[in-house]
């Protein structure tokens, strides 16, 4: 016995096997306090159990024996402190304290009639009576477990009772124990020779066993979550309540890590119906599923997704956007960094959805995604600006409009002048933008009624723009818009520049009249058609002819009262 406790304690655990442990002890103790909740045979006690016996022999079958050291305030696990503190009564440190087991540790070949049978005779003790009827070491000593060694030392009692001792029959029984190891040893020893090709698997059974072993797996996972979700229904107090979540959130990544996206998504709904039900009788519950949701929202947590976002397949995306949107908006920073990867439409879909749900229900999240999204977030961003009731909005469409991607200044744009119309003077300077789109957006606003101050911009950007280079169609167009929103405010610039615009030559002056001409017959008042009577009768047959190919293109146009 204590070569083999010599073998473990030479051993140093690593940062893993030190975690694995941690999860296992926590395990050991949500089953613990399972089978003082409810009746021996329930459910819930068996999938605990289970549980436990599967990441128990998991462990085993990788790193072999498994020990817990048992000390007034901690337990340890060879170097490695599991957990620390003095232990409250009722719980399983203070159990197997009180009852005087110096450590536990349990073997290769571990099966899961011993755990059990272990863990409902320590629940049959857990609660010390008045007048105990035997003890945890006499009730282990009287079931003896062929893969589960302990061993018993001399005890006081820190509860402030009467020191107890038991040193008579502490050596009595060790020296039971360790008789019944040492045979047990030389039994194994003297096992015959295994022969592996007798015990061999064809392929099918292979494929066979590999399914059963999954199905069982996936079943455990599911009723030990089943278990971990009913016990916070269970608990009373806010530590106990933590560390189940703590459970739960080191499943939760290891869930996303393994691409199980159900378990996932079946540990944030169970959360929320938790939530709801406990918010009115345990206040402190909604601040802890909070904190909980901040937690594995965050970039550590949501980290794996890093790794396999190009393996997960697309028809897992609806899953993927239902645990998305029950995560905290800081998942939006993981959400931002994967959407620049290459991926499928279907899965950039799901991430921009994600994203555009947080931006619209948190300020934080919407400066960051403004700050860090590509182009086609930008634009989707909009339409959550445009229906924010909130200053902000504007101020970050109006920065929106001088994007370097011309589909985001337009979408910017085209939100800015939906809100506010008036402030058509703020964004006339697109009226030289180099994408089409936009500068057709700012002249269809601008034609779309006839007003002073849209007129005013106009007149002032022709005067500008038609001593210098142009391009034609965009001057027309200028022209074309003044006639729909101007008035007769307009007529005497329109007349010279029709017909005393003789200095200049070539195709630019031809231009400049055929856009007066145009804004003339658009105009469709008075003042406009005598002009244009008095260039059909210029005695300059450039004019003439200018005015009579404008006003047959003007016929040819739908009036604007009847598009």
């Amino acid at each position: 016995m204590e070569n083999q406790k010599a073998l473990i304690d030479n051993k140093t655990l690593s940062e893993v096997e030190l975690n694995l442990v941690r999860r296992l002890f926590t395990t050991l103790l949500l089953t613990v306090k399972n089978l003082t909740l409810y009746p021996e045979g329930h459910g819930i006690c068996k999938n605990s159990i289970t549980q436990f016996y599967t990441q128990l022999t998991a462990y085993i079958n990788k790193f072999g024996r498994l020990r817990f050291e048992i000390e007034r305030e901690q337990i340890i696990c060879r170097d490695g402190i599991i957990a620390e503190g003095l232990p409250e009564e009722g719980t399983l440190h203070h159990t197997l304290f009180r009852d005087g087991i110096r450590w536990l540790e349990f073997t290769p070949g571990v099966e899961q009639k011993e755990v059990n049978d272990l863990l409902l005779i320590i629940n049959r003790y857990i609660k010390l009576s008045a007048e105990p009827e035997g003890d945890i070491v006499t009730a282990l000593w009287e079931n003896p477990f062929p893969h589960i060694l302990y061993e018993v030392t001399e005890f006081f009692s820190g509860s402030g009772n009467e020191e107890e001792d038991f040193n008579d029959i502490v050596s009595g029984k060790t020296a039971s124990i360790n008789e019944g190891t040492e045979m047990r040893e030389k039994a194994h020893q003297a096992d015959p020779p295994i022969d592996l090709l007798n015990i061999s698997l064809t392929p099918d059974e292979e494929m066979n066993l590999k399914e059963m072993i999954l199905s069982e797996e996936e079943a455990d996972i599911t009723s030990y979550l089943d278990a971990l979700l009913d016990s916070l229904l269970q608990q009373k107090e806010e530590d106990d309540f933590s560390k189940i979540l703590d459970v739960l959130s080191e499943e939760f990544t290891l869930s996303l890590g393994r691409r199980d996206f159900d378990i996932g998504l079946k540990i944030l709904m169970g959360l929320q119906y938790i939530r709801d039900i406990c918010r009115e009788d345990l206040p402190w519950s909604d601040t802890l599923i909070s904190g909980f949701l901040a937690s594995v929202s965050g970039k550590e947590a949501l980290a794996p997704l890093h790794e396999i976002w190009e393996q997960i397949e697309t028809d897992d995306a609806a899953i993927l956007y239902d645990i998305f949107i029950l995560l905290d908006s800081s998942a939006i920073h993981t959400l931002l960094t994967l959407s620049s990867k290459p991926q499928s439409d279907a899965k950039k879909k799901v991430l921009l959805d994600a994203i555009v749900h947080f931006a619209s229900r948190d300020a934080n999240a919407l400066e960051l995604a403004i700050n860090n999204a590509g182009d086609n977030l930008l634009e989707r961003l909009v339409s959550i600006l445009l229906k924010m009731d909130n200053p902000q909005s504007m101020k970050y469409l109006q920065r929106l409009s001088h994007h370097s991607s011309g589909s985001v200044r337009y979408a910017a744009l085209k939100g800015i002048l939906k809100i506010d119309p008036g402030r058509m003077k703020d964004m006339f300077s697109l009226i030289d933008d180099k994408e089409d789109s936009i500068r057709v957006l700012v002249l269809e606003h601008m034609a779309s009624s006839r007003d002073p101050n849209a007129e005013e911009l106009l007149v002032s950007y022709i005067k500008k723009i038609r001593s210098g280079d142009f391009y034609a169609n965009h001057l027309i167009q200028c022209f074309r818009t003044l006639g729909r929103c101007g008035s007769a405010r307009s007529v005497p610039f329109l007349r010279e520049t029709l017909l005393k615009w003789g200095f200049f030559t070539g195709s630019k002056r031809a231009i400049i009249r055929k856009g007066a001409a145009i804004a003339l017959g658009t105009l469709g008042i008075p003042e406009a058609d005598k002009v244009l009577d008095a260039a059909k009768r210029s005695m300059f047959p450039g004019i003439r002819k200018i005015v009579g190919s404008a006003i047959q293109e003007l016929s040819k146009e739908v009036p604007a009262n009847d598009r």
